[in-house]
């Protein structure tokens, strides 16, 4: 090379930044002096390969641009290592300002599946905070807390490129796979023992006291992301998963223990533990969609909207930035990108990929959450503790209902506004949209069932929630579009018509209704309310 960097140094930096075996060969004769069609020529690939390995490269050591500049900044960041590296540390007690510059000389990361940051919008407000709890406050820990979609991820990243500067290591890490608790601390540890063999303690706790050594002896930004992957679905939120509870005890012990780093949590979903630990050095923050940052990713695509057509974009989708991206591009690609006509042919657009997302959430409630969920989605408006109460038919007593309207919180599926001088509570917009038509497709499987049977004994929803209480918004009639009941019916009149026609269902759902007209409500629930509704429903 004609750089004066030992190889055997440079294999240390890559595998630090996960640089694999053939991205480092490539690599190495670049740095030669080796043009891409002599490297594709050596190594019997394509010129569009060595580009594709190289980029890889640039992209692990956070260097952006593009041209040759990308290999120079490269081997000008190599050197920098390499010459600090080699000098003398002092380790003497010394201010502020030189131990910030001794930081900048000896930071290591290691950035992991970090996703690239290239485009970023607004959240100026937010990374202010952000910066200050960690850089000033010095907080141990700081949770990003957010529905799936609202930009969490890029946000810490985007946050740990600001405060990089002020720390020894860097390590952004994910949890989507749920690595075993033990693994993933013998990993931390060999990262900050690196180049030296560690000795690892075997058992948890070791490992942890080991973590915290490290953290105490040097300023670290360790950053977890998909943190909800290692808690445990289908009951409250908030719990681990089998085999990772040893999370918990990791948490909770850098949270209460006396170091100079800082943790970043990322997660859709909030540990239990976090509540009680919050406090001077534990903070959260949820991230929010403003004008501002809508206004942003539109006017990437071109595209401009009224001031109550963004009202209309904000109030529908919330603070779910993926939402704005692919509506967004909806517009442009099919709307001639006129915000308007969008608004005017479609309800609340919900692409395959946020669909599948919102469905990976939904299946993570317990079933007494999503019993709750389809109660606010059919009162399609903000609803009170107590009407909650009374409509739902479900066993639970006031404190099991507590409980999992703070897990559904913990989830950021749910809103908790004050309207009339009391508490309600409402879903998030999307989940309005997404929890309205799985229901719509459960009591439509039930009517079948229903006229296939001649009985009620299939049926769930029908007994267990009012399809007559909707309740409709003052705001965005667009939105709302129709009632539950008016959904359902929408639904059966399509199937009834291409298959028997209206008369013998509706004979039958009158014949089923009628039988249970000396029934009581603790015996068949709504079944007989609901199944009235909906013949007015379809005769009308």
């Amino acid at each position: 090379m004609t750089t004066p960097i030992p190889q055997n140094f440079v294999q240390t930096i890559a595998k630090q930044r996960a640089v694999t075996d053939a991205e480092l060969e490539t690599v190495f004769m670049a740095l030669d002096g080796q043009s891409t069609a002599t490297i594709a020529t050596k190594l019997g690939i394509s010129d569009i390969a060595v580009r594709k390995r190289l980029g890889e490269v640039y992209k692990k050591f956070q260097i952006g641009g593009n041209g040759p500049g990308k290999l120079s900044e490269l081997r000008h960041q190599l050197l920098f290592s390499y010459h600090t590296e080699q000098e003398a540390i002092d380790f003497s007690p010394r201010g502020k300002g030189s131990l910030f510059k001794m930081a900048i000389g000896r930071r290591q990361e290691d950035w992991g599946q970090a996703p690239d940051v290239s485009v970023f919008y607004g959240r100026t407000e937010e990374l202010t905070t952000l910066k200050q709890w960690i850089v000033s406050d010095n907080c141990r820990l700081v949770a990003l807390l957010g529905l799936a979609g609202s930009g969490k991820t890029i946000l810490s990243v985007q946050l740990a490129k600001q405060v990089q500067n002020e720390f020894d290591f860097v390590i952004w890490r994910s949890l989507r796979s749920a690595p075993a608790p033990s693994d993933f601390l013998t990993n931390l540890i060999e990262i900050f023992s690196n180049p030296q063999k560690p000795d690892v303690p075997l058992d948890l706790n070791g490992k942890i006291s080991r973590l915290v050594e490290y953290l105490r002896k040097q300023r670290c930004l360790l950053i977890l992301d998909d943190f909800e992957a290692i808690l445990r679905p289908e009951e409250l939120a908030g719990h681990y998963r089998e085999g990772c509870e040893g999370y918990r005890d990791l948490i909770v012990r850098l949270c209460e223990v006396n170091h100079n780093s800082c943790v970043v949590l990322v997660s859709s979903e909030e540990p239990t533990e976090l509540a009680l630990l919050a406090g001077e050095k534990v903070r959260s923050l949820k991230p929010v969609i403003s004008e501002e940052i809508a206004r942003e990713i539109f006017q990437e695509k071109g595209l401009s909207a009224q001031d109550r057509e963004w009202k209309i974009l904000l109030s529908r989708y919330g603070g779910n930035l993926l939402a704005l991206k692919i509506v967004a591009t909806t517009i442009h690609e099919f709307f001639e990108g006129n915000v308007l006509k969008f608004l005017e042919a479609t309800a609340l657009f919900i692409e395959e990929h946020i669909s599948n997302l919102l469905a990976q959430q939904f299946e993570r409630m317990s079933s007494s959450e999503q019993e709750i969920s389809y109660s606010l989605a059919i009162a399609q408006s903000p609803i009170s503790l107590a009407t909650l109460r009374e409509q739902m038919l479900v066993n639970s007593s006031l404190s099991d209902l507590l409980k999992n309207l703070d897990s559904l919180g913990r989830r950021s599926l749910i809103e908790k506004i004050s309207e009339g001088g009391e508490t309600v509570f409402m879903l998030q917009p999307l989940i309005v949209k997404y929890v309205t038509d799985r229901l719509i497709d459960r009591i439509r499987s039930e009517v079948l069932e229903t006229v296939k049977t001649q009985g009620i004994e299939r049926m769930r929803l029908l007994k267990t929630h009012n399809l007559s209480i909707s309740i409709a918004r003052k705001a965005d009639k667009k939105a709302r579009n129709h009632s539950i009941l008016e959904l359902v019916k929408n639904r059966l009149q399509v199937l009834f018509a291409k298959t028997t026609g209206f008369e013998e269902p509706l004979n039958i759902l009158t014949k089923v209704a009628s039988n249970l007209e000396d029934k009581s409500i603790l015996e068949v629930g709504y079944a007989r309310e609901n199944l009235m509704q909906i013949i007015s429903e379809i005769q009308c």
